[in-house]
């Protein structure tokens, strides 16, 4: 790793393991196949968290570290979903055209087919400075068995863990100082 990747990462959003992880390991181990890889691989993650509903998908997409995800457009066959955020412009910006979503687009489509009952595959459509497209197409035709066997339920988190440990300190802490001036009996 060069002391500019290292830079870049540990500054990221991601952070240094999951950058590296991602931008440096998995390319290193699966070469030229590291696109078609990525995407089974994100296939075979959206059976692990199978969801329920469009939101808890945009949820979960979130909390797993991929960027925010928003549905622009939806017909009966198609889905054109926007992942943003600032770990997506941080990865757009290394290499725009370089830069591998094949993970969440096959999540995606996994997701998509599980409550669609549909075969879906999904591809990256659009790169942008700030936001990649994506484009999943779903077969009303083929009935697919679906794979998954209990949904995930995800809980919404507003404030990252560190901020409500520290807020829950402060809570604490003034709670303690107002017993300290209470008068005595």
């Amino acid at each position: 790793m060069s002391q500019k990747t290292y830079d870049r990462l540990i500054h990221s959003h991601r952070g240094l393991i999951a950058g590296t992880m991602r931008d440096v390991i998995l390319p290193a181990i699966l070469g030229k196949e590291t696109d078609g890889i990525l995407y089974w691989i994100g296939k075979d993650l959206a059976r692990e968290y199978p969801v329920a509903s469009l939101e808890d998908l945009i949820v979960l997409t979130e909390q797993l570290g991929m960027g925010k995800l928003e549905l622009r457009q939806k017909n009966s066959i198609q889905h054109i979903w926007r992942l943003s955020g600032p770990i997506v412009e941080e990865r757009l910006a290394v290499d725009k055209e370089e830069t591998s979503f094949s993970l969440e687009a096959g999540f995606l489509a996994q997701e998509l087919e599980f409550q669609l009952s549909a075969v879906t595959e999904a591809e990256v459509i659009e790169h942008k400075r700030s936001y990649v497209e994506i484009l999943a197409q779903n077969d009303p035709q083929s009935d697919t068995e679906s794979e998954r066997t209990e949904l995930a339920e995800f809980i919404e988190i507003e404030k990252p863990v560190s901020e409500q440990a520290s807020e829950a300190d402060s809570q604490k802490g003034r709670r303690f100082r107002h017993k300290k001036q209470a008068p005595k009996k």
